[in-house]
C-alpha cells in the first residue's frame, strides 16, 4: 500500500493552530480596544462594565490571553505535546473569558471566539495525542 503521508487528524490540528492564532490576534486587539476604553467599544454610559469586574479589566484579561493563543498556536503547529496541553489550557480560558463579555455590546463576536475556542478543544484533545493501538 502507497501512503500519502497523512497522518489522521493532521487536518484539525492545523484548524486548532490557524484558530488559535487568529482568535489570539483579535483577542490582542480586543483586549487594547477594552483597555482603551475607546469609543468603538465602550459606545453608552453604562457599557463600562461586564458581568464580573470592569472593561478595562477584562480588556488586560483577554490580552495576555490572547499573546498566549498566539504562542499556544505555533506550539501545535510544531506537535508539541506540552504546547498541546497548552492550546487546550488557553482554548478553555478564551471560552471562559468571553462568557462574561458575551452580554456586552457585541456579543456575535464573544458567541463565535466561544464557538471557535469548543472547535479548537475537540481537535487538540481527539487528534492531538499520541497514536494508540487498538486493544
Amino acid at each position: 500500500m502507497a501512503t500519502t503521508g497523512y497522518e489522521r487528524g493532521e487536518g484539525w490540528l492545523f484548524f486548532a493552530f490557524v484558530l488559535l492564532v487568529i482568535v489570539g490576534f483579535f483577542n490582542v486587539v480586543l483586549g487594547l480596544t477594552m483597555v482603551a476604553g475607546d469609543s468603538i467599544y465602550v459606545t453608552a454610559r453604562d457599557s463600562g462594565t461586564v458581568v464580573i469586574g470592569n472593561v478595562t479589566g477584562w480588556g488586560w484579561v483577554i490580552f495576555i490571553l490572547g499573546i498566549l493563543e498566539v504562542i499556544a498556536g505555533f506550539g501545535v503547529l510544531v506537535r508539541s505535546q506540552a504546547a498541546r496541553w497548552f492550546g487546550i489550557i488557553m482554548a478553555t480560558l478564551a471560552a471562559l473569558a468571553h462568557l462574561p463579555v458575551i452580554f456586552g455590546p457585541h456579543p456575535v463576536y464573544s458567541f463565535l471566539v466561544v464557538l471557535m475556542a469548543v472547535l479548537v478543544l475537540y481537535g487538540l484533545a481527539q487528534y492531538g495525542g499520541r497514536e494508540r493501538t487498538a486493544v
